[in-house]
C-alpha cells in the first residue's frame, strides 16, 4: 500500500515539474519573438528572415499562452518568489557596497 501512494506522490511532482517547464515556453517564445523583430526592423534595410521568424514565434507564444494558460500561471506563481529572492539580493548587495 505504501509503495502505491509513494509512486503516486512521485507522479504527481512529476507533473508539477512538466507542467512547469511548460509554462516556462512561452514567455521564453513570446521573448525570442520580439527580439527578433526588434532585431530585424533595427536595420537600415531590414530583413525580411528576422521580422517573419519573430512574428511566427509570437503567433506560436500567443497560442500558447491561449492553449496552456494553466502552465504559464504555475510557471509565474513558481518563479515569481524566486526572482524577487534574487532582486532582493541584488538591492542588498548593491546596499552594501554603496555603504563601503
Amino acid at each position: 500500500m505504501a509503495f502505491g501512494v509513494g509512486l503516486i506522490g512521485v507522479y504527481d511532482e512529476y507533473f508539477v515539474v512538466v507542467e512547469f517547464l511548460k509554462g516556462m515556453l512561452q514567455p521564453a517564445t513570446a521573448l525570442i519573438g520580439v527580439i527578433a523583430v526588434v532585431a530585424g526592423m533595427a536595420r537600415l534595410r531590414p530583413s525580411p528572415a528576422h521580422i517573419v521568424f519573430g512574428l511566427l514565434m509570437l503567433c506560436l507564444a500567443i497560442y500558447g499562452f491561449y492553449d496552456e494558460y494553466y502552465a504559464v500561471l504555475d510557471f509565474v506563481k513558481g518563479a515569481t518568489p524566486l526572482v524577487m529572492v534574487a532582486l532582493g539580493s541584488v538591492a542588498v548587495v548593491s546596499g552594501v557596497n554603496r555603504l563601503r
